[in-house]
Formats: structure tokens, C-alpha cells, sequence
């Protein structure tokens, strides 16, 4: 009896998930840089008065600040307070190496495989993008003193907004993206896997 094609490509994801993890993680330094470029520009364009610099370590963003110092803070007068802390952009990274066990583990032509990919990893680095950077306004309006996160003018409402960005790119982006992506390259290939699923694709 052959094997279940579900069987399969279940036996070929566990399979490529290992070593999509291990080159992702290895190359985390390379594979990170477009969500810091962007972060950047992002975060240092809209808070200047604030995010002074974002610095990329590896797979870490240190995000510098600038504050007007409170008053317990002595600081030489005419100067700002400032501050660093960091973000670990591989907690909502790992969406990337499993999206490409995914398209690894799928029977298709090459040359679909490189345009799904492609596709895939500019999505995920959006992704990817928006946790770091809901991350950093977390960190500005929750994680700070009062009196300095008072500076960014962020109404109640504002920062239930930040809370809820922080939540969805953290438990649902990373987890959630690449099946999207991956269910809507690939309705034909289910189809095969599930016979019941094709009819309601078409629909």
C-alpha cells in the first residue's frame, strides 16, 4: 500500500524544519537586516525627538533613546537623558525558516518555489517588522517611568492600541502568517491531500 501523500508531506515539513531552523538561526545576522533597515526608518521617522538610534547585533536591535530628564535624574543642563535597551527580533522571526520547510516540503517546479519564497519572506519580514516595532513603543509607554514615557503624549486609547499591535504580532503573526501564505500559494496541492477541500477552493 503506498504511503498517505498526507503522510508524506507531513515526513518531508518535520524533516526540512530542523535544517530551515539551523540555517535560519545561523544566518540570523543576514536574514535580519531588512526588518532593522526598516524598523528603522519607521521608528527613528516618526518618534526623532525620542528613538535617537536603532543599532542591529546580530539578530539584536539596541534601540537608543533620548529623554528629557525627570527630575530625580541629574543630568548637566541642556543635555538629554539617554537610554538603550534591546530587542530580540528572532521571537517573531521564526515564522520565516518554518514558511520555507513549508515550500521546501511542497512538490512544485523550482522556479515556483523561488517566486512563492520570495513572496513569502517580503511578507514575513513585515511581519516580522511590525512586532519589533510594536515591541519598542511597548517598551516606551509600559516598561519606562511615568514621567518619561509622559513625553510621548500617547493618549489612554492610544496605548490600548500599542497593546493589542504587541499581542497580534507576537502570539498571532509569527504563527499564523506563513500557514496563510502558504494555504494560498498552494490550493491545488491541498486539494490532492484533502479531495473534500478542492470543491470548497473553488467556491
Amino acid at each position: 500500500m503506498p504511503p498517505s501523500p498526507v503522510k508524506t508531506f507531513m515526513l518531508n515539513v518535520v524533516l526540512w524544519l530542523p535544517i530551515c531552523f539551523a540555517v535560519w538561526y545561523y544566518m540570523r545576522g543576514v536574514i535580519g537586516l531588512p526588518t532593522f533597515f526598516i524598523a528603522d526608518t519607521l521608528m527613528t521617522g516618526w518618534l526623532p525627538d525620542f528613538i535617537k538610534d536603532i543599532e542591529f547585533k546580530g539578530h539584536v536591535l539596541n534601540v537608543v533613546l533620548q529623554f528629557e530628564p525627570p527630575a530625580n535624574l541629574k543630568v548637566p543642563a541642556g543635555q538629554k537623558a539617554e537610554l538603550l535597551f534591546s530587542v530580540n527580533s528572532l521571537a517573531y522571526g521564526y515564522s520565516i525558516p518554518l514558511y520555507t520547510a513549508l515550500i521546501l516540503a511542497t512538490p512544485d517546479e523550482e522556479r515556483a518555489k523561488w517566486i512563492h519564497w520570495i513572496i513569502g519572506f517580503i511578507v514575513l519580514v513585515l511581519a516580522q517588522t511590525w512586532g519589533v516595532s510594536f515591541e519598542i513603543l511597548m517598551t516606551l509607554l509600559f516598561k519606562l517611568e511615568t514621567a518619561m514615557s509622559a513625553q510621548l503624549g500617547f493618549s489612554a486609547y492610544q496605548k490600548e492600541l500599542v497593546a493589542l499591535g504587541y499581542q497580534f504580532g507576537y502570539l498571532i503573526l509569527p504563527a499564523v502568517t506563513p500557514l496563510v501564505l502558504w494555504i494560498g500559494f498552494h490550493q491545488a496541492f491541498i486539494g490532492e491531500l484533502v479531495p473534500g477541500m478542492r470543491d470548497r477552493f473553488r467556491r
